[in-house]
């Protein structure tokens, strides 16, 4: 890359000086992305990190390497030579380390300031460790090391682990007023007028970024005077509510189903309706279900059901009110088999007339199709029909573990109908 492309990359990471990207390539074994980055000038480590030792030689640091945030799917690695006194005694999670940049991190850690405030406003929010590693895509012992490491860290305050770090979009919402800040602090009411006011000026991502800086380190030096103003930028209100989130979620803590649950079989057939506001996700759902439906082997329909999971996952944030659906339906006892539209449906009577409306290659409900369909042309009387549609019904419901396949498109049929 050269040196524009590396600057484009550097705001997009949200990296502030005197930070710059020295290096970055795809590592193509671990399938992620290494960026080096460097000051280039050992003083201005001294003076970035407020460090009262003088970092005089390379003996002086410490290299890392952080888990970061993602371009596309696959995730960046930060390096970077810090100051060995970050790892302090009394825990890993220090006020140093809190006070250092969202792509940075502690050197004995892999996870970035980022990954820990994310990991660690979901853990105070109940989420399970297992939904959390699958949103955020890194491994679950990496989400229970952060709750180990704050735990360990008793040294400060653990309302600091859940500040947002200064590249997270709540601070841009604030200094653009389109999330208000409720305080009565002075200072803060002051700081906030003057800083909403240069950004409103402003249209570059650098300045909105400084700004954004500048706030955070308001909030970190004054936090024990803001705990309502902390829990207004993490979404949690009070400690009452948090408490209540807590027990809500203790009885209900949302997943993504497996691919192999029969949720998604149900979605897919139309048994189930997630009557979703989401526009992509309701032509995704109808797409898929097409593609099940033609799928001639089993990888090809779990195809369409891994597609759907993997829109869940990358869109879980605004998917909320779906995933509590499925997460009910996946909580609801069920049978193993799934209940069949009644006699009186016009799916059975379709299924009389087409002998390729459901495809199959079972030998005996083809042989019974053919006797009924022979009945039905002799007399076409409304009665035979309907005896017809509950022999279907009838081998269909007894024979469902060695028909799933043409089950599911019947269900499918049916709700098109």
């Amino acid at each position: 890359m050269d040196r524009k492309d590396l600057r484009d990359l550097e705001l997009a990471l949200g990296i502030q000086t005197p930070w710059f990207i020295k290096a970055a390539r795809f590592n193509e074994s671990e399938r992620c992305y290494d960026i080096a980055l460097d000051t280039g000038d050992k003083k201005l480590l001294t003076t970035f990190f407020s460090s009262n030792k003088k970092i005089s030689s390379e003996e002086d640091l410490v290299t890392g390497r952080w888990r970061y945030a993602n371009v596309g799917n696959c995730p960046v690695y930060v390096h970077a030579n810090v100051p060995k006194l970050a790892a302090a005694e009394g825990g890993f999670i220090t006020r140093d380390v809190l006070n250092r940049a969202a792509f940075l991190g502690d050197p004995t850690r892999n996870y970035s300031n980022l990954v820990r405030q994310q990991v660690a406003l979901a853990l105070v929010k109940g989420l399970d460790a297992s939904v959390i590693s699958s949103f955020l895509g890194i491994n679950e012992s990496m989400v229970q090391l952060i709750s180990e490491d704050i735990k360990r860290s008793t040294a400060v305050n653990h309302q600091l682990f859940y500040v947002p770090t200064e590249v997270d979009r709540v601070w841009e919402n604030v200094l653009k007023n389109q999330l208000p800040i409720r305080t009565q602090l002075l200072p803060l009411k002051f700081l906030l007028s003057r800083l909403t006011l240069l950004a409103a000026k402003s249209n570059s991502g650098s300045t909105l970024l400084s700004l954004a800086v500048e706030l955070r380190k308001f909030f970190i030096e004054n936090h024990n005077q803001l705990q309502s103003e902390i829990e207004q930028l993490c979404g949690v209100n009070s400690d009452r509510l948090r408490t209540q989130v807590r027990q809500n979620t203790s009885k209900q803590r949302l997943i993504l189903p497996a691919a192999k649950s029969p949720v998604w079989l149900e979605l897919l057939s139309g048994t189930i309706n997630l009557n979703s506001g989401s526009v992509p996700l309701n032509l995704l759902i109808s797409r898929q279900r097409s593609v099940f439906v033609q799928g001639k082997t089993e990888s090809e329909k779990l195809q369409s059901i891994d597609t759907i999971r993997e829109y869940f996952r990358k869109n879980y944030r605004s998917l909320i009110q779906e995933l509590v659906l499925l997460n009910k339906w996946l909580n609801t006892p069920r049978s193993s088999e799934l209940s069949l539209p009644e006699a009186e449906h016009q799916v059975w009577q379709k299924i009389l007339e087409n002998e390729n409306f459901i495809p199959s290659e079972h030998m005996a409900y083809r042989l019974l199709l053919a006797k009924l369909r022979a009945q039905v042309m002799t007399k076409p009387d409304p009665v035979i029909k309907l005896q017809a549609a509950r022999r279907i019904r009838d081998f269909l419901g007894q024979n469902q573990k060695t028909m799933r396949q043409e089950v599911g498109v019947l269900m499918k049929q049916a709700a098109a109908v």
